[in-house]
């Protein structure tokens, strides 16, 4: 296949390694000193199984590429919006594009019948703290979209380096609901994804396993980022395990009220949490580095269709502002 993965940070760019060893042609957008040691030394990737190098093709503009069959979108959700226009040289009928991005899609009701999808006037529902003027809809057409969430820890540990804990689980699914199977595209990339040694899921009902996702998001990120605490850090603090629990608690009952399915209680989830180690979850990576922070994929869209519904979420609605305050600051100093 002809890949190119647009961001290839901790998520993108161990994609990118994965699926170039198993001999797709892949080419990565990127920038700054990683993108320059990209192009010096090749990607790097360091894993449990044993470190990999590729050379990929790279560059910092989605224009030098030609016409693909996958683009994955790799870069966090706040980047999206300035880049969508821009991969019109890379889209054919047929390229599908995988947004590996955490929380809340800007597409998230694209495809969706169910009723929470309709505006009073009839209308497609969208995210207005996401895509506020729908220009994100309008840059790509969603028929390409194909749903993915991403449950790997990695991290950028040097310009070109990627330090990975050698799990690649990809869920993948259609936006609109499949009521015959899976699509013929996602049984594709799911076959591709696995011989490149990833772990795909691919499902029916991608929105329980985004919202499965966000629940340990939108709880443990924030905590992380407001006490700087690994994820093994928190999950021994009794107190900071309740704020974490009593967010959880909130998602589930509005996972429910959006007509999904959370897969998980609490308790599950936190133990999912547990699992993952001596991890500093992507949130608290962005503070370290002084990038912004996903404040409203992860906390203002689901605030957002609380107060749709007319359901309260007081813990939730405290972590944005709090989120919110130290994102603000951080860019301040920055």
């Amino acid at each position: 296949m002809r890949v190119v993965v647009v961001g290839a940070g901790a998520v993108g760019g161990s994609l990118a390694v994965k699926l170039a060893l198993a001999g797709h042609a892949v080419g990565v957008v990127g920038r700054g000193a990683h993108l320059q040691a990209i192009r010096a030394r090749g990607l790097h990737l360091q894993d449990p199984a044993g470190d990999e190098t590729v050379r990929l093709q790279a560059s910092d503009r989605p224009e030098d590429f030609g016409p693909q069959d996958l683009i994955v979108l790799g870069m966090k959700a706040h980047q999206m919006a300035p880049l969508l226009p821009r991969l019109g040289s890379m889209l054919q009928q047929d390229t599908v594009v995988l947004p590996a991005i955490n929380g809340l899609p800007w597409w998230y009701f694209h495809g969706d019948s169910s009723p929470q999808a309709q505006t009073a006037g009839g209308s497609a529902a969208h995210l207005t703290c996401l895509d506020p003027d729908g220009s994100m809809a309008a840059a790509l057409d969603p028929a390409h979209i194909v749903g993915c969430v991403v449950h790997s820890a990695s991290e950028v540990t040097a310009p070109g380096v990627i330090k990975a804990n050698g799990q690649y689980r990809y869920v993948i699914g259609e936006p609109a609901q499949e009521r015959d199977g899976l699509s013929p595209r996602v049984e594709a990339l799911a076959a591709v994804l696995r011989e490149a040694g990833c772990d795909p899921k691919p499902t029916t009902r991608i929105r329980d396993a985004i919202w499965m996702k966000l629940i340990g998001n939108a709880s443990f990120n924030p905590v992380a980022a407001l006490t700087r605490a690994r994820m093994d850090q928190i999950c021994a603090s009794p107190g900071l395990l309740d704020l974490v629990r009593g967010v959880m608690h909130e998602l589930i009952a509005l996972t429910r009220i959006y007509g999904c399915d959370p897969q998980v209680d609490a308790d599950k989830r936190i133990a999912i949490g547990r699992g993952i180690g001596p991890v500093k979850p992507s949130t608290l990576q962005d503070l370290e580095r002084g990038r912004p922070l996903e404040v409203q994929p992860l906390l203002g869209a689901p605030v957002e269709l609380a107060r749709r519904a007319g359901f309260a979420m007081p813990l939730t609605e405290a972590m944005l502002a709090l989120l919110t305050e130290l994102d603000s600051r951080t860019q301040q100093a920055a």
